[in-house]
């Protein structure tokens, strides 16, 4: 495969370029040789073009869904899975959030204010299991609990509970647990 790209990527180098440029570099080699071989591997598949990136990766998938530079992509996406037309307002900060008395943090991936006023959290996960229903309700409690203390800010005196909007909570998963399965739509 990597042959076909190399013809339309010319830049594209053979494993062999690409170690011999690796044990050139003292530091770079120590690097590499670091690594477990798998991994080795898997970063010569993707500077050969044998393989591409993994999207589930949240370093890339984050920089993909960027809302700040890319955010028609991130329009496109939410409105697809949403099933209506929506818009990204505004980047909000990823503030940790403290789960009362526990010293575990919540800390989420992309969070943003759609033009309606409703605030979506969209999230990747390699492995299902680690974000369980229980899990994805906590998040959904703080986008809640976020919404209302800016809708109170500004409204001060005037705020109403109805002027509350939905809240999206999106996770993608690699591999999605089986109890996930059970609920096909």
């Amino acid at each position: 495969m990597h042959k076909t790209l190399k013809k339309y990527f010319p830049l594209i180098r053979e494993r062999e370029s690409i170690l011999a440029e690796i044990n050139s570099n003292k530091s770079l080699s120590k690097t590499f040789n670091s690594w477990p071989t798998d991994f080795q591997n898997e970063f010569l598949d993707i500077c050969t073009g044998t393989k591409g990136i993994k999207i589930t990766y949240d370093s890339f998938f984050k920089e993909i869904f960027n809302a700040e530079y890319n955010a028609p992509v991130l329009n496109a996406f939410i409105s697809a899975l949403l099933g209506q037309e929506v818009k990204v307002l505004q980047v909000l900060p990823n503030d940790g959030t403290r789960m009362a008395d526990e010293e575990s943090l919540l800390i989420t991936d992309i969070v943003i204010e759609l033009e309606d006023g409703s605030i979506a959290n969209i999230e990747i996960q390699k492995i299902g299991y680690l974000f369980p229903g229980e899990r994805a309700a906590c998040y959904s409690a703080d986008l809640l609990l976020r919404q209302y203390k800016r809708l109170r800010d500004r409204r001060k005196k005037n705020f109403k509970y109805s002027e509350m909007r939905p809240v999206y909570t999106i996770i993608l998963f690699e591999h999605s647990p089986e109890e996930f399965h059970k609920y096909p739509h």
